[in-house]
């Protein structure tokens, strides 16, 4: 899970916010045109991947989740700081991940918590997320892997896996120096401002 860093609102959502004489809802958000600036902006801040699995997210491939649920919380429904990009649904009969897992279940840990990065390891012969042995938040790691369903995608799992072994095979065959290139331009954003997917699982196995 890598640490997403909230900017402020942006100024067009909130004078489109300001412009009704009541609250709009999500119903009316969501049958507007703000609703795409919106999530652009949060592709933007996110450098196009999801928020929980870091999966590549594009504005026709994802949505956007709420940290603490609509139904439970709905004076947060269109706070931007509550609002995050997450992966689609999947289709009927595969396993449901990251947004669309959570529901209405709040997160022990979240990508805007600053330490998020230091609870989670990556397995580097399955390509699971797995809780940090020495973390001080084992429990909440687990039970946050639980929630988002983040092991239960086949396909997840082979994409983790895939990097993590590429950055291995990268710092065995490179000289340091080389390596040290390769991983600071993969951690990097590129020039279309997105962040390489499975950024934590990259670094994660260049550390280890």
């Amino acid at each position: 899970m890598k640490r997403i860093i909230k900017n402020k609102e942006p100024k067009e959502f909130s004078d489109w916010k300001l412009n009704w004489q009541t609250p709009p809802d999500w119903e009316t958000f969501d049958s507007k045109p703000i609703k795409q600036s919106v999530k652009r902006i949060l592709l933007e801040e996110q450098g196009a991947i999801c928020c929980f699995c870091e999966n590549r997210v594009t504005m026709n491939h994802g949505h956007i989740a709420h940290l603490l649920d609509r139904k439970q919380h709905p004076e947060l429904i269109l706070e931007y700081g509550n609002m995050l990009y997450s992966c689609p649904e999947n289709p009927r009969g595969e396993p449901q991940t990251c947004g669309h897992a959570q529901k209405n279940r709040k997160l022990p840990i979240s990508p805007l918590d600053a330490d998020c990065e230091l609870h989670f390891i990556y397995d580097e012969e399955t390509g699971a997320i797995l809780p940090q042995k020495n973390s001080n938040k084992f429990t909440e790691a687990n039970e946050t892997i639980r929630i988002l369903n983040l092991n239960g995608s086949k396909v997840l799992r082979e994409k983790r896996l895939a990097v993590y072994q590429e950055t291995k095979n990268n710092k065995i065959e490179l000289t340091n120096n080389e390596f040290e290139v390769w991983l600071n331009h993969i951690l990097k954003r590129n020039s279309e401002n997105k962040f390489t997917p499975f950024w934590t699982t990259i670094k994660y196995a260049a550390d280890t």
